[in-house]
């Protein structure tokens, strides 16, 4: 049975953790969610294969995506998320923990997808190599195992947690009506435009009005897990936003890094978050053919 603290608080220990795989383990599914900036040259797959959190999946960020779209890792169809899951043995019953090897970065964006598709118990499980081996348990080290295929039962997108580039194109028609925040989770030099963006074909620069607080800004040294709620209220509060009611977009890069400023609003209790899932590379090749589409500076 899931703890009070288990239901209310999406952040795990490894403590919680091994008592949930121990008290639920038929009903209780890991996912390495491990993904690297295509700078990084590693295969989150390929390390998967080598050690991993005991009986573990993998979720492919660029595997459950949209196929369709030329965009990196779309959401993908409802239909084709609820596939994807339940070949990894996971039903809308199963409490899902999710966790990468940097320990705080690609692990958001799958939590996040989970709640798009209506999921209720997914878990983040930050830091989770150096917690599981500091709480005493071993990696495993053989080949996955392969899951038993399930149903995964309906799944629907939930669009009051997802933005779009007509999402964003209304509130630049009328910032101050529609009162929304679009906060920016690049880091400084590409958001001002100072730097070039590491994907080609796009703009420099940012989405007008919209505010820059770097994912690592959230994050303990390393990206290892996010700052105290009391750390994270307090960034928020320097830029304003102190209403919890607030209408937010999130984005960065490709919808990865937007996701933990997502995970880090809802931390703080801010009710009305969406994430750009297009986020600056679609909207950076929309910028180069308007220009009125973008922002450079501070």
């Amino acid at each position: 049975m899931l703890t009070t603290h288990m239901r209310m608080n999406a952040i795990l220990n490894a403590k919680n953790v091994f008592q949930l795989l121990k008290e639920q383990a038929q009903k209780s599914v890991l996912l390495d969610a491990t993904w690297y900036l295509p700078t990084e040259s590693k295969d989150g797959r390929q390390e998967f294969s080598q050690n991993r959190l005991p009986g573990a999946q993998y979720f492919g960020i660029d595997e459950a995506k949209d196929h369709r779209n030329a965009l990196p890792h779309m959401l993908p169809p409802a239909e084709e998320f609820a596939t994807y899951v339940g070949n990894l043995g996971i039903d809308r019953n199963t409490n899902v923990i999710v966790y990468d090897r940097k320990g705080f970065f690609s692990s958001p964006r799958v939590y996040w997808t989970f709640k798009v598709f209506g999921h209720k118990n997914v878990f983040l499980f930050p830091n989770a190599f150096a917690e599981w081996k500091a709480a005493g348990h071993e990696l495993e080290t053989d080949d996955p195992s392969t899951p038993a295929k399930v149903n995964y039962g309906d799944a629907l997108l939930n669009k009051n947690l997802v933005a779009s580039f007509e999402d964003i194109s209304q509130v630049l028609k009328d910032p101050s009506s529609s009162n929304t925040r679009i906060i920016d989770a690049r880091p400084q030099p590409r958001f001002t435009g100072a730097a070039a963006e590491i994907r080609p074909g796009i703009a420099s620069g940012h989405i007008p009005t919209s505010i820059n607080i770097p994912f690592t800004d959230l994050v303990k040294p390393g990206i290892t897990e996010p700052k105290p709620v009391e750390e994270l209220e307090k960034i928020f509060a320097e830029h304003g936003l102190h209403d919890k009611s607030t209408p937010i977009i999130t984005s960065c890069g490709s919808g990865v890094t937007a996701s933990v400023l997502f995970v880090a609003l809802e931390l703080c209790g801010f009710t009305d978050v969406r994430v750009y899932d297009e986020s600056w590379t679609g909207y950076g090749q929309r910028a180069l053919k308007d220009s009125s589409l973008l922002a450079t500076g501070p």
